[in-house]
């Protein structure tokens, strides 16, 4: 029997869930500071996305998905995709905001979004600041307002409190510190055929750096797009990067359901006419993440 979750919004309503896997159980693995709480059924519910259990595993249901639906065989998987579709929901009910692949830390002067390909480090450079004394916003999906709030016209980031992730082992270049550092705090998710350890989280209760909550907002600081050498551990450097660089990289890693394609083309042109867009190549996200430090005064 399906249970009704209540997740948090950012457009004053909550997003229900009909879902006959336990999400309770994945809480700190998936959702990490995302509201989220088990309700009563009642007829009145409105159900967002519905999860209902099937011979093999479980069949989810949400505009969003191709075709409408998808079929996953576990309740992990289950969770897993409820990421995104909660995600997908809340962008889908804001036409001003837009949803970013990125990895996101506050430093004093504001956000700093690290936005690129997959394997450039994005999630390692967000938790290295954090451990700085950044206050850590994102590792992959961070919501952004183009027009800022308030009356503000400066781009802002909004955290949406989810479980941040680290591919296993940890890269080399990360420095010692915090290769310890993950192997204190963080919970093995993947283990690949042979048994050995792949993906793990790291649990936001365990209070270990400074962590925005969700809905929380700050301006964005800068635009930095890294990029990893791993042919060459010595590298790095940050200088500036074009607009038109900036804003073609944020366009890759970007989404908008509430928007049309071409306010998504003038959103994301906005925010990079708007903050300063660097440029970051690297072979050691410690020193990488050291640099990052003395130029937004984190310490």
């Amino acid at each position: 029997m399906a249970a009704i979750y209540e997740f948090g919004g950012l457009d004053g309503a909550t997003i229900q869930v009909a879902s006959a896997a336990r999400l309770d159980d994945f809480r700190a693995r998936f959702f990490g500071l995302w509201p989220l709480r088990r309700i009563e059924a009642t007829d009145d519910d409105r159900v967002d996305i519905a999860i209902d259990a099937i011979s093999d595993g479980f069949h989810i249901r949400h505009g969003a998905l191709e075709g409408g639906a998808v079929e996953v065989p576990d309740a992990a998987e289950a969770a897993n995709q409820l990421v995104g579709l909660l995600a997908a929901e809340l962008l889908s009910r804001r036409g001003d905001l837009i949803g970013t692949h990125a990895g996101a830390a506050a430093g004093p002067g504001g956000v700093i979004l690290l936005v690129g390909d997959s394997l450039s480090g994005k999630s390692t450079l967000a938790l290295q600041l954090a451990r700085r004394g950044a206050r850590f916003f994102g590792d992959d999906r961070i919501a952004l307002a183009p027009g800022g709030f308030g009356g503000g016209r400066a781009p802002a980031a909004i955290g949406l409190g989810l479980t941040p992730r680290m591919r296993l082992p940890v890269h080399p270049g990360a420095g010692a510190t915090l290769a310890a550092f993950v192997e204190g705090n963080a919970v093995v998710e993947h283990m690949d055929w042979q048994g050995e350890p792949t993906v793990a989280y790291i649990d936001l209760a365990i209070d270990a750096f400074p962590v925005a909550a969700f809905g929380d907002s700050a301006p964005v600081a800068a635009l930095v797009l890294p990029r990893r050498r791993d042919d060459d551990a010595d590298v790095l450097f940050l200088d500036d990067a074009t607009q038109n660089e900036a804003a073609l990289a944020l366009l890759r890693q970007s989404t908008a359901p509430g928007m049309e394609s071409r306010a998504l083309v003038a959103a994301v042109a906005q925010v990079a006419r708007a903050v300063p867009c660097l440029r970051l190549e690297y072979g050691s996200s410690a020193a990488a993440c050291d640099l990052l430090c003395q130029r937004f005064d984190i310490s």
